[in-house]
């Protein structure tokens, strides 16, 4: 009796002796939790500093190894490799000039960034610490137009970039800010699409010119821009949409349940931006619009663009260019069609190829020969 006393007393003793020790490793289990939390921000905050370090150490590598010197034409922030002062300017104080100062006053991203340009070989990667560059490179074989490509395409970049979180920039997405590169191939995108409300705007309905920019209503039904065959190829088009929603019957030409599917979206996706994919005229299109708005507004139209950029996208155009909407679609469309793709008439550079042979393998055949 007296041993089973003792042992009790025993256990009794130990787990006095262990319940503190359990207790005070749980807290310090918890205490050095909580240390790590405390660290990993630190070490983390510790390593972005070390990366931000080494990439400006970087950064100011490449601009010594580099030098440059500046050029301002208007808004537009230029540098170059010394010797190439002459070549910027002549490139680059064309396109400026000729497609971008009528109407570009100032630009809050071309203010802070740097367009870096270079018309020789070899070319190389520069960049900075101090503000945003892009790149306007060829090689000294590359052709005039090929750098005034690239001139056009950085400023577009740039001025994009000022409309970024704007409604403009959400519910009329545009490709680009500039002047269409071909104004022709405006026209083929527009004479292809299967769409009523384009073909009327090529014929000079400047209201349907408005529907088809998804302008002139808060909500356009899809039936004023696609009748019942049209609404099939929008579905069978964008059939990555519809293939799980209702869109299998839409394909075996099921017209009906086309016009469901198409419901069915709009209903889940009500914004202006989920539905501007069916909008007939694409973002090239719009592009082209927002291009003529500015060029007709002239002096500071870009600046009142951006005054107005949270405005409705038409409402926008309309400060822009001081035109009303239909008057600006109208003038527009005649735009357009005044840089309609000529078509030849006859004979075609391979036609005319073809007979050139194949009357000289006659006039060779027709010849005495001694095989003959």
């Amino acid at each position: 009796m007296s041993s089973l006393v003792t042992r009790g007393l025993a256990l009794a003793l130990l787990s006095c002796l262990a319940g503190p020790t359990v207790v005070a490793g749980q807290r310090t289990e918890q205490e050095l939790l909580q240390h790590l939390d405390t660290l990993v921000p630190l070490l983390r905050s510790a390593y972005e500093r070390r990366l931000a370090a080494k990439e400006a150490a970087q950064l100011r590598e490449i601009e010594k190894q580099i030098p440059t010197e500046a050029v301002e034409l208007g808004p537009l922030n230029v540098l170059v490799v010394p010797g190439e002062q002459a070549a910027a300017l002549d490139v680059i104080g064309r396109v400026w000039a000729a497609e971008y100062a009528p109407w570009l006053d100032a630009s809050p991203t071309l203010s802070e960034s740097r367009i870096f340009f270079r018309w020789a070989s070899p070319e190389v990667s520069y960049r900075s610490m101090s503000f945003a560059v892009r790149h306007v490179q060829g090689s000294r074989w590359r052709s005039r137009d090929y750098m005034e490509e690239g001139v056009r395409r950085v400023i577009g970049d740039f001025l994009k970039n000022d409309l970024l979180g704007t409604r403009l920039e959400t519910e009329w997405f545009v490709s680009s800010v500039g002047p269409p590169a071909d104004p022709a191939d405006t026209y083929r995108r527009v004479a292809s699409v299967p769409s009523h409300s384009a073909r009327d705007c090529l014929a000079g309905d400047a209201s349907a010119c408005l529907t088809s920019f998804g302008l002139g209503a808060d909500e356009i039904p899809v039936e004023a821009w696609y009748n019942r065959g049209e609404r099939y190829l929008l579905v069978r088009r964008n059939w990555a949409r519809f293939q799980f929603r209702g869109g299998f019957p839409c394909i075996e030409r099921d017209y009906d349940s086309c016009d469901g599917a198409l419901a069915d979206h709009w209903d889940r996706f009500r914004s202006a931006q989920a539905r501007s994919w069916a909008v007939p005229f694409d973002a090239e299109v719009r592009a082209s619009l927002l291009w003529f708005a500015l060029r007709e507004g002239g002096t500071g139209a870009w600046g009142r663009l951006l005054a107005h950029a949270d405005d409705t996208p038409q409402a926008a155009l309309e400060a822009v260019s001081g035109i009303p909407g239909t008057e600006l679609a109208a003038a527009w469309q005649r735009w357009l069609v005044g840089n309609r793709p000529t078509r030849q008439a006859g004979l075609g550079s391979l036609a005319l190829g073809a007979l050139f042979w194949t009357t000289l393998l006659i006039a060779l055949a027709a010849r005495s020969t001694r095989w003959r």
